[in-house]
C-alpha cells in the first residue's frame, strides 16, 4: 500500500531514527512512521504492581512493555484486529524490520484539550466513552487507554499506542474494566465539572457496558472508595494520586447509587 519510491524517502529520514516517530506527507497522504522502542528497566513496573497488589486491584498492574522487535510485533498484531473490527485506530500500511507506517490521525489529544478547554470539551469526553463501549462490544480491549492517546480535533478521531497486550498478564474482562479505569483517572482531573453531571453520564454509559466488566469495576468501587475520604490535596499527594481519588469517587457513587433502596449522592 506504500510505492517503492515513498518507501525509499522514509528510509533515507534520520529523524525517526532518532526521535522514534515522524510524519511524512506522501503521495499515498500524510502517514505516520514508528521505530521500535529500546527495552525498558522492569523497576517502574514492579512498583505499580506492588501498589495494585496491595490495593486489592490487580487488574491494575503494569502491562510489560518488552520493547523492540517484540513491542512491534504486539502493536502491529493489536492494531490489526482493532482495525478489523471497524473501530477507530491507525491502519497498518507498511511494515518493516525496524520500523512501520500507519495512518496519521492527528496531533491534538484529549489531555491536551481538556487542559485548554476543560468542561466545553464535555461533548468529546463522552465521545471517547460511547467508543469504549464498542471495542468492548466488539470483545475487543485497548490497554494505554489514557487521554493522551486520544486524538481528536472538534470531534473523536481515534486511539493509538498498542505497544503492550494486557491479555499477558490479566482476563479480557480485567482488561477492559482496566480501560474505564485508566480513561477517568486521566481525564476526570482536568474535566472540571461537578460530580451531577459525570454521574449522570456514568448512569447512561456504565449501564451499556457488558455485565461481567461492569462487576470488576465494582469491585474497584469497593477497593478504592476508601480513598475520597483522604485530603484532596494535589501539593501533597500528587496529580496521580488525587486523579485515582476522583476515580474511586466516582465510582463509589455509581455503584452505591445502584444498590437496592439507595439515595443519590455522595456519602
Amino acid at each position: 500500500m506504500i510505492s517503492g519510491a515513498s518507501i525509499a524517502r522514509i528510509e533515507a529520514s534520520t529523524v525517526w531514527r532518532a526521535k522514534r516517530v515522524e510524519t511524512f506527507d506522501l503521495p499515498e497522504g500524510r502517514v505516520l512512521v514508528k521505530g521500535q522502542r529500546e527495552t525498558r528497566s522492569p523497576w517502574a513496573h514492579r512498583l505499580l504492581n506492588a501498589l495494585a497488589w496491595m490495593a486489592g486491584v490487580s487488574y491494575m498492574k503494569a502491562v510489560p512493555v518488552h520493547g523492540e522487535a517484540r513491542s512491534q510485533a504486539i502493536e502491529i498484531m493489536r492494531l490489526r484486529a482493532l482495525h478489523g473490527a471497524g473501530l477507530p485506530v491507525p491502519e497498518v500500511l507498511h511494515v518493516a524490520p525496524d520500523y512501520f507506517v500507519m495512518t496519521y490521525l492527528g496531533e491534538r489529544d484529549m489531555a491536551l484539550t481538556l487542559r485548554e478547554q476543560g468542561p466545553q470539551a464535555w461533548g468529546l469526553w463522552l465521545s471517547a466513552m460511547e467508543h469504549l463501549l464498542q471495542v468492548h462490544a466488539q470483545g475487543q480491549y485497548l490497554s494505554q487507554c489514557f487521554a493522551r492517546n486520544i486524538i481528536v480535533s472538534d470531534r473523536f478521531d481515534g486511539l493509538i499506542d498498542f505497544e503492550d497486550d494486557p491479555l499477558e498478564v490479566m482476563t479480557l474482562v480485567e482488561a477492559q474494566a482496566r480501560d474505564w479505569l485508566i480513561y477517568l483517572q486521566s481525564t476526570l482531573f482536568n474535566l472540571g465539572t461537578g460530580p451531577t453531571q459525570v454521574d449522570a453520564a456514568l448512569r447512561d454509559l456504565l449501564g451499556r457496558e457488558l455485565a461481567p466488566v461492569r462487576a470488576v469495576l465494582r469491585h474497584a468501587a469497593g477497593r478504592l472508595g476508601w480513598l475520597r475520604w483522604l485530603p484532596t490535596n494535589r501539593k501533597v499527594w500528587g496529580k496521580d494520586f488525587v486523579s485515582l481519588q476522583a476515580v474511586g469517587a466516582a465510582l463509589h457513587r455509581h455503584f452505591s447509587s445502584q444498590a437496592p433502596g439507595a439515595t443519590t449522592g455522595d456519602s
